[in-house]
């Protein structure tokens, strides 16, 4: 294997979704929050296993999600220590958006079979850079 190649392998041990309101609103377009916890758990020469858990509440309160589950990196100590790095512009590890991609088709499906509001693909890193992105108004041109 040579040091550019690496492995990212997502097992879901939990996923569980839940309403938390009897009464669905179909005008209401929620957002949600998410409380993420990521944990290493081992790490050897040639690969690291982390636990992680999401954590997905809409607000209004609508439903509940949470997803539990490991992720195992291969391709040595440098790949990990560059994949637990924060991406600069929504201050989130890559390797939690990798988990996140992997993770959304889950959610989604359960979303659907719950009727409840799905959470968007870019969920983990698209609230941090709304909050990020501030509006830019146009220079105005002086008149001749």
């Amino acid at each position: 294997m040579s040091s550019d190649e690496v492995t990212i392998d997502v097992r879901l041990l939990n996923v569980a979704g839940a309403l938390t309101n009897d009464s669905r609103r179909d005008d209401v377009e929620p957002s949600f929050d998410v409380n993420v916890k990521l944990e290493e758990v081992e790490r050897g020469a040639d690969e690291a296993t982390f636990n992680f858990a999401l954590e997905i509440n809409t607000k209004p309160s609508i439903a509940k999600f949470d997803v539990d589950g490991m992720v195992t990196v291969t391709g040595g100590s440098e790949v990990v220590d560059k994949l637990l790095e924060t991406d600069p512009e929504t201050k989130v590890p890559h390797l939690l958006k990798r988990v996140y991609q992997q993770i959304f088709t889950s959610v989604f499906l359960l979303s659907g079979i719950i009727n409840a509001p799905h959470p968007p693909p870019d969920l983990i890193f698209s609230s941090i850079k709304s909050k990020m992105a501030e509006p830019v108004e146009p220079e105005k041109k002086p008149k001749k």
